[in-house]
């Protein structure tokens, strides 16, 4: 909740921009993926909210591009 705070709950995808008061419409999403990295995983700096149709359509298209590291 501190970063749907922190970003105003408005969407940080580049292009978007909306702003959701809906909780639910909202994903706290990590900027890079954590691979299991605790302290990536719990960073806020690492944080973004996203609306849920960035996230899942998107990012998550994105992140599949993206190889493993």
């Amino acid at each position: 909740m501190s970063v749907l705070i922190r970003d105003r709950f408005t969407c940080q995808m580049t292009g978007c921009g909306r702003i959701e008061p809906n909780t639910s419409l909202l994903v706290a999403d990590h900027k890079l993926q954590h691979h299991g990295d605790e302290a990536l995983f719990w960073d806020e700096n690492n944080l973004q909210c996203l609306c849920k149709t960035c996230h899942d359509k998107l990012k998550q298209k994105q992140e599949r591009a993206t190889p493993r590291w």
